[in-house]
């Protein structure tokens, strides 16, 4: 667009892009001066919501007068484009500023001054920022502080609703560095809540500490290691980073960093008055700096001074002491690392892990990283006190395993991060058949060393043991270690595990918890390896007889309530399964995951979305819960988010095959289809050619064009079904793609016949929308619901 005409603005050069649009410099040739213009991305101007957000913000926010915000002057449209043209303001970013010069108190306090003085302004006129960073704040050539970006702002006072964060989230990487938004997140915009003017004062008080200490308070390696410590961890004491800064800006910047919204400052005016009273006493002695006291020790009343640090030191010492008698309130299990030489012994080492935090998990008021975040710290050189920070957790335990012939060797140790000290230490050498005793032992020291005040009941359930077979607990390890490699040959070799741990403990309620996993993984509609009719009764006997002999084993509660929704088509015991599950354990990720499975099949879109986002949040890391908050969006028709979520999913495991496919399914609901052949095409290559992800890419293929390749799939997928086993619902949406709407009636009445579990997507799948009208697809749903 460079040297073109947009109404009676010439374009100079190009900006910046953001969520909301691409800016531009332009000289306004009617008033001779520059401006910066402002469009609406290329994509977003079909969408008349998004136009009429994007216009409504922007009247609100040029009703703004005020010295520190960069004015709107107008909004136009031209060539079909629409723009806002805003003030231009030559300086310097107040991100380059950071890394350019050191920043002195006077100017910290000015600036922020400034900032909450025109956060004050727009919040009293019902606007949140949304995006307050350092590039969003420019000091002018005068000193003064302009806050850009109004123009993404959120219209709190007219009753606008919008559920999630609109912020651009587009993360760009090189090795070691990570860009964007994300970093100056509050909490709730990172779990998508709905946000308000506290956010804008979370946003603030994190530019403040990184002007105070040359140092973002919150970073990690990938957006979502990010999110993670913005949700968990506590930034680093700020004196650390610079002894000079007052204690009192310290407590300032920490009241703006809380993770509850409440306990922050409640408006920008109180926080305006804070830094407005601290510039005023700055010179006075209330506000002592690590310099000031020793420069106070060489004057000749130094003596007073000594005597008000040992008083401090002794209040200090006391409150030290009452500290340390408190319970410790998290913990992170890193996986024990496998000493042994051989390999194959690898299960052992990671089943204590899970087994530990497992059993960690049952106490009451004790946050436990789970397992498949703790996991993602995998390996010999890492880190455990900086991995317990990047997790947000207060203590982390570590530990190491041998097995040599008969002999069991494991070393443990529980470590403090917050003053980097060892809490306790064992090394056990046992025999193999006192590996169920170790672990009691280990549970109960961690759980005496953390403080923490059990029940006789509560003591029970973190030494119970679910079988008294050594030899049971170690095959079912090594089931549960091929389980989580999700694969379809792992699982087999877990059911193999599985059964011979029953057959030596038939009341191993564990062991049919995790026989129930593994077939229902087999006879799922997203991985249907077996037929359902095959797969699915055998899920359905093993969680029953798991529940038989524990009715409070929560994976069997969840793997049942599964089974009720996808086989049995029984959506109210569906939905007693998963409250139940989440009774037992509000916790367990898994149950909330499926749960809003349910939800958003029956229609319950917004609860739906409820429970994925605290599947999420209970598991950060978790590839299934991330994956699954994208599907829901995209089952919502909510695709951008879809997207967005699908994409943080893959910059945890960017060879994760079914984030391929869910990112390919949004990208299709978009009309985007050249993208999603490309990310079918990925998940097809990274699974060996699944027919699911193979009827996906041909149903891409059919409906953006490519009709020749997409009837290529669909003869191939036929002769596969010959030979081996190819799920009906998705040929059925491969045969709609192509406008065979007989023969895709022919495929759904066959998924009727073996009760697929696709069938439970009836009345949400977007891919069925052009069989809505067609009364045989009403008869089908009928079917269905009387099945239930």
């Amino acid at each position: 667009m460079i040297e073109q005409a947009v109404s009676h603005y010439r374009i100079l050069q190009k900006l910046g892009a953001g969520g909301m649009g691409e800016v531009y410099l332009a000289e306004d040739t009617k008033l001779n001066r520059k401006v910066a213009l402002k469009f609406l991305p290329v994509d977003a101007a079909p969408n008349r919501e998004r136009t009429h957000r994007f216009l409504q913000e922007a009247r609100a926010a040029a009703k703004l007068h005020h010295g520190n915000i960069a004015h709107i002057y107008e909004i136009g449209e031209a060539n079909g484009k629409t723009f806002i043209v805003m003030e231009y303001v030559e300086g310097q970013t107040l991100d380059d500023r950071i890394n350019s010069v050191a920043t002195d108190l006077d100017e910290i306090l000015r600036i922020g001054i400034e900032t909450a003085d025109a956060l004050e302004e727009a919040h009293n006129a019902g606007i949140t920022h949304r995006d307050i960073k350092p590039s969003n704040i420019m000091i002018t050539e005068r000193g003064q502080v302009k806050v850009f970006d109004f123009g993404l702002a959120k219209l709190t006072a007219t009753g606008f609703e919008q559920t999630g964060s609109e912020l651009p989230t587009q993360i760009k990487t090189s090795p070691g560095v990570l860009l964007g938004t994300v970093q100056y997140m509050s909490p709730e915009q990172a779990l998508g809540r709905e946000v308000d003017h506290r956010t804008d004062i979370f946003s603030l008080g994190l530019a403040l500490y990184e002007m105070a200490t040359g140092k973002r308070p919150f970073t990690g390696a990938t957006a979502t290691e990010t999110i993670d410590r913005i949700l968990h961890a506590q930034p680093e004491p700020m004196g650390r980073l610079n002894p000079t800064v007052p204690a009192e800006l310290e407590r300032i910047i920490r009241k703006c960093l809380e993770k509850d919204r409440e306990c922050r400052y409640q408006s920008a005016r109180e926080l305006l008055t804070d830094l407005r009273n601290l510039r005023r006493d700055g010179s006075q002695p209330s506000v002592i700096t690590e310099r000031r006291v020793r420069e106070t020790l060489i004057r000749p009343h130094y003596i007073h001074v000594l005597l008000a640090l040992v008083l401090l030191s002794v209040l200090g010492g006391a409150g030290y002491f009452v500290t340390r008698n408190k319970a410790i309130d998290s913990v992170a299990v890193l996986p024990f690392t496998n000493e042994s030489a051989d390999p194959n012994l690898e299960y052992l080492s990671e089943g204590i892990t899970e087994n530990l935090i497992n059993r960690l998990s049952q106490v009451p008021e004790l946050r436990v990283v789970p397992r498949s975040t703790v996991f993602r710290y995998k390996g010999p050189n890492v880190d455990p006190l900086a991995s317990a920070r990047a997790l947000g957790v207060r203590t982390v335990v570590v530990g190491k395993v041998a097995q040599r012939g008969e002999t069991l060797s494991i070393q443990t140790e529980l470590l403090d991060v917050t003053n980097e000290s060892q809490l306790w230490g064992e090394q056990y050498n046992r025999r193999l058949t006192d590996l169920l005793t170790i672990q009691d032992d280990i549970a109960r020291a961690i759980a005496e060393k953390l403080r923490l005040r059990l029940s006789s009941a509560e003591q029970q359930s973190l030494t119970r043991r679910y079988t008294g077979s050594a030899e049971a607990y170690q095959l079912y390890l090594k089931g549960r270690y091929f389980w989580n490699k999700r694969s379809r040959e792992g699982i087999r070799k877990g059911i193999d595990y599985f059964r011979q741990a029953i057959d030596l403990d038939p009341g191993y309620s564990l062991a049919y918890a995790g026989l129930a996993d593994s077939y229902n993984f087999l006879g799922a509609f997203g991985i249907a390896v077996l037929p359902p009719g095959e797969a699915m009764p055998k899920a359905k006997s093993a969680a029953t007889k798991a529940l038989e002999i524990d009715s409070s084993l929560v994976e069997a509660h969840t793997s049942l309530a599964f089974i009720s929704l996808y086989f049995d088509w029984n959506w109210s015991a569906a939905e007693r399964g998963f409250q139940r599950a989440i009774e037992l354990n509000p916790n367990y990720a898994p149950a909330h995951q499926w749960y809003s499975h349910l939800l958003m099949a029956r229609g319950r879109t917004g609860e739906s979305i409820v429970e994925a986002k605290r599947a999420v949040e209970l598991d950060p890391l978790s590839l299934a819960a991330n994956m699954n908050l994208g599907w829901q969006h995209h089952w919502a028709k909510q695709y951008d988010l879809a997207v967005e979520q699908l994409r943080k999913t893959l910059e945890i495991e960017p060879n994760f095959e079914q984030g391929h496919w869910g990112l390919g399914l949004a990208y299709e609901g978009k009309g985007l289809f050249e993208e999603a052949a490309k990310e079918f095409q990925k998940a097809v290559d990274l699974s060996g050619g699944d027919a699911v992800y193979l009827a996906s890419l041909g149903h891409t293929y059919a409906i953006g064009g490519r009709k020749a390749d997409a009837m290529r799939i669909r003869d191939e997928l036929e002769q596969r079904s010959k030979l081996s086993y190819v799920p009906p619902y998705w040929m059925a949406t491969l045969c709609i793609g192509l406008g065979e709407k007989d023969q895709a009636f022919r495929w759904l009445d066959r998924a009727y016949e073996e009760r697929s579990g696709g069938l439970s997507w009836l009345g949400v799948d977007p891919r069925l929308d052009s069989l809505r009208s067609d009364p045989r697809l009403a008869a089908l749903s009928q079917r269905v619901s009387l099945s239930s």
